[in-house]
């Protein structure tokens, strides 16, 4: 797998209403360095009034075959360097705007005093008080040569972060490998994904003597989708096949591989082999799997307040590891 592989994508609604969010857009990219490439730009009535905006992002494996990318995490590592806060949390394939929790925001700021190789804990100065450090949690470093160092927050029964104003005092888990100096050093705490691998998963047989062979649905990481499918047997050798947001496929046989395209980028959705199929299958019998993307979506959120002064510049970043 390359570095390459990994790529991030919008969500299919994007609209500061209740609808904004949904699943993956696998044609809308998000372009690193691109102003306005994920949030709008800011108006000056909006800076005057504040604002409150969201949007959904979702990394996705975009390697060939079904290699997994392991232990995929992400975060917010280096804050906004205007007015305006970003927050970070784990979402859904199919979670909306109306369905957000406003709890477990979490995010990135500098180190707020010097850490020498040894320390155990680390002083972190965030944009407001309000960010979730839960215990146990991966952080990421980046140091100003852009070289990463990461550790666990404690998890030991005590919260691993006290607060005095805006800085975070938290507690590791293992001692820092070596010295990260305050102010050139950012930190960000991790939202941690698990392994990004498409797979066709929860086949459910509906026939009386009709059977499909483990492992005859194949799937890969660039043509899979999140969709629940359904084939109807329609005689007993040909069927048509329905996803639960894509509607109807092409009609399809037991005596070929069945592989429709994914209209973006044109590889294959998922494949039945011909030889899978087994016994006797009859009209009205029916087959139902569900396919799941090789990625994970995450809301970011930013927190214009009222008054906020303009930045023509503005940006933060997003940080990302696979294992």
């Amino acid at each position: 797998m390359e570095q390459t592989d990994i790529k991030f994508y919008k969500s299919a609604m994007i609209t500061d209403t209740s609808v904004n969010g949904g699943h993956m857009d696998a044609a809308a990219a998000v372009v690193s360095g691109v102003k306005f490439n994920l949030f709008p730009r800011v108006t000056s009535k909006e800076r005057t009034d504040g604002i409150l905006r969201y949007r959904k992002v979702f990394m996705s494996n975009r390697s060939t075959g079904s290699e997994p990318a392991y232990d995929a995490a992400v975060c917010i590592s280096l804050p906004s360097n205007g007015g305006d806060r970003f927050y970070i949390k784990r979402s859904n394939h199919s979670e909306t705007q109306a369905d957000i929790i406003d709890s477990g925001w979490t995010g990135g700021g500098y180190i707020n005093a010097d850490v020498t190789a040894g320390d155990s804990s680390v002083q972190v100065l965030f944009e407001s008080n309000d960010f979730d450090i839960p215990d146990g949690s991966l952080m990421l470093f980046r140091k100003e040569d852009d070289s990463i160092i990461t550790a666990r927050t404690t998890d030991d029964g005590n919260a691993c972060a006290t607060w005095i104003g805006n800085v975070a005092t938290i507690r590791l888990a293992e001692q820092v490998p070596e010295d990260m100096p305050m102010d050139t050093t950012c930190a960000g705490i991790c939202i941690e994904l698990g392994n990004l691998q498409s797979a066709a998963e929860n086949v459910i047989v509906t026939s009386a003597s009709g059977g499909l062979s483990d492992g005859s649905i194949d799937v890969n990481n660039q043509g899979c989708i999140e969709e629940s499918w359904t084939l109807t047997f329609t005689s007993a050798t040909e069927f048509d096949v329905a996803g639960s947001r894509m509607g109807a496929l092409p009609s399809g046989s037991i005596s070929g591989t069945y592989s429709p395209l994914n209209p973006v980028g044109a590889e294959p959705l998922f494949m039945i082999q011909s030889s899978g199929w087994t016994g006797s299958w009859q009209a009205g019998d029916t087959l139902s799997f569900d396919t799941k993307e090789a990625s994970a979506p995450v809301w970011i959120k930013e927190v214009v307040p009222a008054g906020t002064a303009r930045e023509p510049e503005n940006r933060f970043r997003l940080d990302w590891m696979i294992d």
